[in-house]
């Protein structure tokens, strides 16, 4: 995350670095630069699905053309799932709370979520590694274990929301 949020800072043109000059200005600056970072993350990140979700469509057709339609429901399922959480992530709640904004996230629940979301990085490239050795075979438990590990991180998104939630709470 500080290696994109240290890009995007670099990339100010004349104006935004005068802007920065003024007091107070430049947090607020700051803090928009790491949610625009946060939402090229999240983007990022369902793009990967995505492309996950591609390579389980590119399984599916070789299995048909062969002639192995066995356990099709499950890898259909499997398909609908990435495709739910790459939008649950598309639109996840932003990682920083603009200057205006009545709650603010602390520093410490904002390296919570940046730690959450690296975790969350690391098991999509899982998921996108299974997809690619799944078998020639449509094979039943292969699926079935990769079903389990996406809805196991679709359910452990919602950690995300009730860091956000309990940011909100404090906040009231």
């Amino acid at each position: 995350m500080t290696n994109g949020y240290d890009s995007a800072e670099g990339r100010h043109n004349f104006f935004e670095r005068l802007v920065n000059k003024i007091p107070g200005l430049k947090s607020y600056q700051e803090r928009e630069t790491r949610r625009e970072v946060d939402k090229m993350q999240r983007d990022w990140l369902a793009g990967e699905i995505d492309r996950a979700r591609q390579g389980v469509q590119k399984k599916v057709r070789k299995w048909t053309r062969k002639g192995n339609l066995q356990n099709l429901d499950i890898a259909s399922s499997l398909e609908k799932l990435l495709d739910r959480f790459a939008n649950r992530i598309r639109h996840a709640d932003y990682g920083y709370t603009g200057f205006f904004d009545a709650v603010k996230i602390r520093s410490d629940e904002l390296a919570m979520i940046y730690e959450f979301d690296l975790k969350l990085s690391e098991t999509v490239e899982d998921f996108a590694n299974k997809i690619e050795n799944l078998p020639l075979e449509a094979d039943e438990d292969a699926l079935d274990d990769l079903l389990v590990a996406i809805e196991d991180a679709d359910r452990a998104f919602d950690d995300r929301s009730t860091i956000f939630e309990d940011v909100t709470k404090k906040g009231a």
